[in-house]
């Protein structure tokens, strides 16, 4: 290959931390991805945050069956809202803030990656992976649905913990995500 290949994707909210309008640029020996990135720390508050509202869910809504009391069913009701409501505002919030940070820094975040440490590329649904799925239950479907021949997922190194991470990069229309997959792959 001659130079880098770039594509402009939009990033799911999953383990590697970058999200909404990203850029990928690939070459011979490595990737390299920018734009909004949030923290450690805060990604996984926000995604335990979720998981322990999710699963407050399904014991409320066990003792409503059980005790036949409607508060229960109230409550179970409550904590799925409330667990929608972190989510929904969580995915917003939090990388938004961190575009207005990369504003005033002068530019977005980057982390860069050999392409032999690449694993695991698919295109369409399966990218919610390592149980991020279990947490994304009632929107998975969703998402599967729209990322059908269009998001390409694999796992790489995350750049800032000793770890691999998700990527999920949803492709623009004009971009072949048969393209990325298999430059990702290292083909």
């Amino acid at each position: 290959m001659d130079g880098a290949v770039n594509f402009e994707v939009f990033g799911y909210r999953t383990s590697s931390r970058f999200a909404s309008r990203l850029i990928v640029s690939i070459d011979d020996q490595m990737v390299s991805v920018t734009g909004p990135r949030v923290g450690v720390t805060i990604y996984r508050l926000w995604i335990a945050l979720q998981a322990i509202l999710l699963a407050l869910t399904v014991p409320a809504l066990i003792t409503s069956i059980v005790l036949w009391d409607w508060k229960f069913l109230v409550a179970a009701a409550a904590t799925l809202f409330l667990y929608w409501v972190i989510s929904s505002v969580g995915a917003v919030a939090l990388w938004e803030y961190q575009t207005l940070m990369s504003f005033d820094r002068g530019g977005y975040q980057s982390t860069s990656f050999p392409i032999t440490s690449v694993k695991r590329v698919k295109i369409g649904h399966g990218w919610a992976r390592n149980g991020l799925w279990l947490i994304l239950l009632p929107f998975v479907a969703g998402l599967n649905k729209a990322s059908e021949e269009r998001a390409v997922s694999f796992e790489a190194p995350d750049g800032e913990t000793a770890k691999d991470s998700v990527y999920v990069f949803y492709t623009n229309i004009k971009d072949d995500p048969n393209v990325l997959a298999r430059l990702l792959e290292g083909k």
